[in-house]
């Protein structure tokens, strides 16, 4: 009967506070609502949002889905780029929205192996958002949403305490979030949106085990706008035409993956030891619009943890072997795709190994990708972070410095 009680009582307490949120969240709409001017047209149109969001976590291991959902919810606030910019990025992205956003994650409904073991936690997160229309009119509108950012709070990986959670090994982590939903106008200001999302949180295997905390998970986003606008017509500035441009692009990217020592995992006190990697990479480009790059290119890796593993496994034999450079190299090819806005570009590349003499993969798996964000220097010279990962499976962080060698015409 105390249980029953504590239930009903647990219960209320969750609805009061929804409708408490959501009494403050029209409240704040209200008070900072009004209308512009005449003489002043603000370029930006300030919002806030919240999204809910409800799903399963998926283990790319076994390519299976863990049965035990979990909940989250992100507050949002946020600018979009008003028609009366005539950006031509802003054009070209539909004037997209931007800003920042807190996650709230609960992922202890996610029991991994063992139901007395606690569950992976309960994240918080800080995030920047870029969100573009892909389809846009007065009252319906679909997007493509993504986040950056870092995340902390989860019950990491213990020998003895947390033995099943492989997936994170570290308080604090990277949390990407890809969204695809589509929104109504409900009034003036305000957007009621449903869609899916696909979540990550990693640490870039800078501690093991990190396979990655992947969620595949519905929304049900909420966006109020804090002033109402003028008429719109999101198309009435034309983009000029542009005209394809050719470059040849070099690479340099340093970075650091923490792997354990003891090769054959044997050992019960088994210890981690952070190696050094680095690429060398060339791609041919050619930039077809404003805000687009495709291409193809080579990539020469070069990893210090391969010639240990070649002493490793000719003492375990008993033989005698001499080591080189290349024994800490691999050579493999990839497809580049490129996205502009302005002056950050949005990077990512798949590629395959064409040979491996360093073990730079995952047992059988000769795909890779490499994703990230590079900002644009100069004409020549532009830096990033990238993050190189073998199918969801995060490898290793790596800055990137790259070098247009060619590059005629480009605005």
């Amino acid at each position: 009967m105390k249980g029953y009680l504590h239930l009903i009582i647990s219960r209320k307490s969750k609805i009061k506070n929804c409708l408490i949120f959501l009494l403050f969240f029209f409240v704040v709409q209200t008070v900072f609502a009004s209308e512009p001017s005449d003489e002043i047209i603000a370029p930006r149109r300030l919002f806030i949002g919240a999204n809910a969001q409800r799903g399963y976590m998926f283990d790319t291991r076994e390519s299976t889905v863990i049965q035990n959902q979990y909940i989250s919810l992100d507050l949002r606030v946020g600018l979009q780029t008003d028609d009366f910019d005539r950006d031509v990025y802003d054009r070209l992205f539909r004037y997209p929205h931007y800003g920042v956003g807190l996650y709230m994650g609960n992922l202890d409904r996610i029991v991994l192996g063992d139901e007395n073991q606690a569950g992976l936690g309960k994240p918080l997160a800080l995030y920047a958002f870029f969100a573009s229309p892909v389809v846009r009119s007065d009252r319906f509108c679909v997007y493509y949403d993504f986040s950056l950012g870092l995340a902390r709070n989860f019950n990491t990986y213990h020998p003895h305490i947390q033995p099943y959670n492989l997936f994170i090994s570290t308080n604090n982590n990277v949390y990407l979030n890809m969204q695809f939903r589509a929104e109504f106008a409900l009034f003036e200001r305000s957007a009621l949106g449903f869609g899916v999302s696909l979540q990550h949180f990693s640490n870039a295997s800078l501690q093991e085990p990190n396979i990655g905390v992947n969620l595949v998970s519905g929304t049900l986003t909420y966006r109020a706008g804090l002033y109402k606008n003028h008429e719109k017509s999101y198309n009435r500035f034309p983009v000029e035409a542009y005209s394809p441009t050719w470059e040849l692009l070099f690479s340099w990217a340093n970075g650091a993956r923490m792997l354990y020592s003891d090769f054959d995992r044997s050992s019960d006190q088994q210890k981690t030891k952070r190696w050094y990697s680095t690429s060398l990479s060339t791609a041919a480009l050619i930039q077809t619009s404003h805000r687009r790059k495709l291409g193809a290119g080579l990539d020469l890796f070069y990893f210090d943890w391969g010639r240990h593993l070649k002493e490793y496994r000719a003492k375990r034999r008993e033989i005698q072997t001499t080591t080189r450079l290349r024994d800490n190299m691999s050579i493999g090819a990839f497809v580049a795709h490129e996205v502009n806005y302005k002056k950050i570009w949005f990077v990512s590349n798949v590629g395959f190994y064409l040979n491996d003499r360093i073990g730079d993969r995952p047992q059988n798996m000769w795909i890779y990708e490499r994703v990230g964000v590079c900002y644009q220097i100069n004409k020549r010279f532009s830096a990033g972070l990238l993050i190189k990962a073998h199918l969801l499976i995060a490898d290793h962080a790596e800055l990137t410095v790259r070098y247009s060698v060619i590059q005629s015409g480009a605005k």
